[in-house]
């Protein structure tokens, strides 16, 4: 599933974000997205930088979007939901380096969010698997360190049980 950008939303063409990757930190958004039966959603990407590694959904920030547009547009390009912005939960921020595109560096920051979704339509271009779980011991041993961090914060402070 794929849904195309909300006017005014525009990427930058590829040359020119290799540019952007060469002298800038990314701002990037990841979700603990919670069901109605507790459980939240992990997918397992197709794509650099956690490339066929467990990870939440989550993309970059973009013009003109403020903070609730970017999670509700992560939620239905990446799982084809709808999202309560309303009731978030900042989880924190984590500092992602790699040795991959151009020694890209990203700044993501973490939120918790819950819907009423019984139904999630992954995005086939990202990635190619979902799994639900319910608990930290639940943390698939092959899940990037900074999805694995967000979700031992999530679990460990007992946010899952906070949101209404």
């Amino acid at each position: 599933m794929k849904t195309p950008a909300p006017p005014g939303l525009r990427h930058a063409p590829r040359e020119v974000f290799e540019l952007i990757l060469d002298y800038a930190v990314i701002p990037t958004f990841d979700l603990i997205v919670r069901l109605p039966d507790r459980r939240v959603v992990l997918v397992r990407r197709k794509i650099a930088p956690y490339g066929n590694t467990w990870a939440l959904p989550g993309l970059r920030m973009m013009k003109p979007e403020g903070i609730d547009d970017t999670l509700a547009r992560i939620a239905q390009s990446e799982l084809g939901i709808s999202i309560q912005t309303e009731g978030r939960r900042f989880i924190g921020q984590y500092v992602g380096r790699f040795k991959t595109e151009h020694r890209r560096q990203d700044l993501s920051t973490c939120y918790t969010v819950a819907t009423d979704a019984t139904r999630i339509a992954i995005n086939q271009d990202h990635f190619h698997g979902l799994r639900l779980i319910g608990q930290a011991s639940e943390i698939p041993r092959r899940t990037g360190a900074m999805y694995r961090f967000f979700l031992q914060r999530y679990f460990d402070s007992g946010s899952n049980h906070t949101l209404d």
